[in-house]
């Protein structure tokens, strides 16, 4: 959050947005505000897990472990004005990735006694989609007479639907047995999940008559929820939300 805060001022410094007193005392004009975005989610969460079995009467293990990064958003958010520059609203975003998830591991041999062959893999096409919907409380600063910035705060609501390695087999290949090969299934799963969101919000005016002014702008967020997932054998955990920065059109009535 410290770092969110120390990102906003920067830009807004850097840029000569950070108001004058007498502006920053004004009363935002308009009564609401509808914005749409596309942006990206940076953030990174892997998870790992290992089973451990018996074959050919000895101990074999399976790790399957998957890093999932930065992806694409989408983002609605409606707000309305309810004191001076209070508002509150509501918003949602949609964050959808992919990434290869691994296979490592030992596996004993059919021949010979404590000579395990080693096991490395990789599965491709893992989807991971996040999809959450906030509720925030805001504050509106006129900044210019065609600009002007929103920070605010609130819960969330996430939910992920990842795909994941639920189970591993093991088969032969050749006829001397010295590599093994994989048979990985992959299985959806999903979770629900409370967590959090913040971010700054900056409008600048392109057209406007009495009833409607509209805009382009730019936003800086942080979201972020943790929960866990089942794998292989356990759950494990897993985080939700980072950081996220993009554009769009801008609409205030």
């Amino acid at each position: 959050m410290k770092k969110l805060i120390t990102v906003v001022v920067a830009v807004c410094c850097g840029t000569g947005m950070l108001p004058s007193t007498a502006a920053a005392q004004g009363t935002w004009a308009d009564r609401g505000f509808i914005n749409v975005g596309w942006g990206v989610e940076s953030g990174s969460s892997t998870m790992t897990d290992t089973r451990t079995s018996r074959i050919y009467e000895e101990s074999a293990t399976v790790t399957s472990s998957s890093t999932f990064t930065s992806g694409s958003l989408f983002d609605v958010g409606f707000g309305l004005r309810i004191w001076r520059n209070l508002t509150v609203g509501a918003a949602y975003h949609q964050e959808q990735n992919d990434s290869e998830g691994t296979l490592s591991g030992s596996i004993p041999s059919p021949i010979f006694f404590n000579r395990p062959r080693t096991l490395s893999a990789t599965v491709p096409g893992l989807d991971r989609k996040e999809q959450a919907t906030h509720l925030q409380i805001g504050w509106a600063i006129p900044l210019r007479d065609k600009l002007d910035a929103v920070v605010y705060a609130g819960p969330s609501f996430f939910r992920v639907t990842q795909d994941v390695l639920g189970a591993v087999a093991i088969a032969e290949q050749g006829g001397a047995f010295t590599s093994v090969v994989t048979q990985p299934t992959i299985v959806e799963r999903k979770k629900s999940v409370t967590g959090y969101n913040a971010g700054a919000d900056v409008t600048y005016i392109v057209w406007s008559n009495d009833s409607i002014r509209v805009g382009a702008g730019g936003f800086i967020g942080f979201t972020q929820a943790s929960t866990d997932l089942d794998m292989l054998t356990t759950a494990q955990p897993t985080d939700v939300g980072g950081v996220q920065f993009g554009f769009g059109g801008r609409l205030r009535f």
